[in-house]
């Protein structure tokens, strides 16, 4: 089967579907979430650059609307799973993380990564199945040597800020 859909048992299954359930639920009304969640569920091993790439063009199309909060824990579950598998596209998604932290106050880079991973740990807490584990791989793993990546994206906060 291959990378995503590769011989899911049933706790597999009910993780994903918990992961991106908001993402689904978004899907019944905005074309480019259920573009997006489809897509997540349909690659495999064999998925093209450009079908990655359409993935991306769908993912950046949802336009999630909400308060600071509601918006990055929307996207987690998201940004995390795509980079666990592709992590070429930092520079496009990285920020979807690090820009509602910023707008709630947090400027340092050593602070945004613990902010992310004590959201990580907060949101488990809540539902277990809120990350697959690729994406809880990835935030407590990769994540941590972003360290210039994580600071680029405060740099252009802070651009856009004073702009």
């Amino acid at each position: 089967m291959g990378v995503f859909n590769r011989n899911k048992n049933k706790s597999e299954d009910i993780e994903f579907e918990e992961a991106f359930s908001s993402l689904k639920r978004m899907g019944e009304i905005v074309p480019s979430a259920k573009k997006t969640f489809e897509l997540l569920t349909e690659f495999n091993s064999g998925t093209t650059d450009f079908e990655w790439d359409n993935l991306i063009s769908e993912f950046h199309k949802i336009q999630y609307a909400s308060n600071t909060n509601s918006y990055f824990y929307f996207y987690l579950p998201i940004v995390s799973y795509i980079l666990y598998y592709k992590p070429q596209y930092e520079k496009e998604l990285l920020r979807y993380l690090i820009a509602p932290n910023f707008a709630n106050g947090t400027s340092e880079t050593n602070e945004m990564i613990e902010i992310i991973l004590g959201a990580m740990k907060y949101k488990l807490n809540e539902n277990q199945y809120y990350l697959t584990k690729e994406s809880k791989h990835w935030i407590e793993n990769e994540l941590p040597k972003l360290q210039k990546e994580v600071k680029r994206e405060i740099d252009v906060c802070w651009k856009e800020l004073n702009e």
